[in-house]
């Protein structure tokens, strides 16, 4: 008997909504606002230039791999995470990832980077984040999906989702601020979540869903988190397991990126770039004071106003109306990014020398002053 029922365990989960059309399904998820359209974005959006001193950055016999550039990290989402995704016999002969966390400080990316995967993809988007599931502040009354049990609970919900993403795939699902999500820390959430219910609710459900993705399933579930580090003890344990296959930090624009940067986006707000305009310059403060790609977007669409873009052919752009802005936006100070590269070194080491051949030598060393 007992056999029996743990065969049964792992067939998948018991399908929900047998009587439920797919339109149906679809429709719910919509009208929630978890299925929904991309912002157009492009992974071409996010811009980078290589890193031309990489060699010069990494000492001889040093273990420390020197931070990649946006290029590298653009070009490691697309070789692993868009086109395995996105295509059939790639997905098929490619390293199986179908959970990614992408993480670093804000503005460096990481919601780009999960629209562009969906939009470059061509795959639904089901946005299971904390916020969205649980909407505006305590009081409002908008919590979707508030019951423990029946139609309208967490465990039905998710259901749906998945039903649907494995139904329609390709699918990404999105859990922007995933930290949230993974927390359970009472006096945390009490101090820190705007939301009327814990953001957890959903996360016992929600592992067993992911439990049950297969290799076929082309599903990829992109986490977003701007504080990993908020995760501790059992939490971070969960955090980590379940995103153990594929985490990927998101640094800060070197000083060729930040040439490239400000270039690209004062075009693509309508500006225009002359000889005496002094790109160094701006690069240089943003590279020294730790400003990332966000604020810069969010410099330049200050400084090109309507007003400013009509003026271009009477008065070009010059850099020093862009400082007064910069000046205004918080860059990434010290501290946080420390903290960053601290959490990295601990829950996602790359370049370092493996431990656990050295536990086996002390073993054998013990076990030969025995025999002695």
């Amino acid at each position: 008997g007992k056999k029996g029922k743990k065969g049964k365990g792992k067939k998948g989960p018991k399908d929900l909504t047998p009587d439920r059309t797919m339109d149906s399904l679809i429709k719910e998820l919509v009208d929630k606002d978890i299925l929904k359209l991309p912002p157009k974005v492009g992974i071409s959006d996010y811009v980078g230039h290589y890193k031309n001193l990489d060699a010069i950055e990494q000492k001889a016999l040093d273990p420390v791999i020197p931070e990649p550039s946006m290029a590298q990290i653009r070009q490691v989402v697309v070789e692993q995470l868009i086109l395995p995704l996105g295509s059939l016999s790639v997905h098929s002969k490619a390293p199986y990832v179908n959970k990614a966390l992408l993480y670093g400080p804000q503005g460096t990316g990481k919601t780009l980077l999960a629209n562009a995967i969906s939009r470059e993809t061509g795959s639904n988007y089901i946005d299971l984040s904390a916020r969205n599931l649980d909407p505006g502040a305590a009081g409002s009354g908008k919590i979707k999906y508030p019951d423990k049990k029946g139609p309208n609970s967490a465990t039905m919900m998710l259901h749906i989702a998945f039903k649907v993403a494995k139904a329609l795939a390709p699918s990404v699902m999105v859990l922007d601020e995933a930290h949230w999500t993974f927390l359970a820390d009472k006096k945390k959430v009490k101090a820190q979540w705007p939301g009327e219910k814990p953001p957890s609710r959903f996360l016992k459900d929600f592992l067993k869903e992911a439990k049950f993705l297969k290799e076929l399933d082309r599903i990829l579930i992109v986490g977003t988190s701007n504080r990993p580090f908020m995760c501790e003890k059992g939490d971070l344990k969960k955090f980590n397991a379940f995103f153990k296959e594929f985490k990927l930090f998101l640094p800060l624009p070197d000083y060729a990126s930040l040439q490239l940067l400000w270039r690209t986006l004062i075009v693509r707000h309508g500006g225009a770039i002359t000889d005496s305009f002094d790109l160094q310059t701006l690069s240089w403060i943003c590279k020294t004071a730790g400003y990332t790609a966000g604020a810069v977007d969010q410099v330049v669409a200050k400084v090109l106003t309507q007003r400013r873009l009509q003026r271009l052919p009477v008065k070009p752009l010059c850099h020093t109306e862009f400082v007064p802005h910069l000046a205004k936006v918080d860059p990434v100070f010290k501290d946080e990014f420390d903290q960053f590269q601290a959490w990295t070194t601990k829950n996602n080491p790359q370049g370092k020398p493996e431990e656990k051949p050295k536990k086996a030598d002390k073993a054998e060393k013990k076990g030969a002053k025995k025999k002695k």
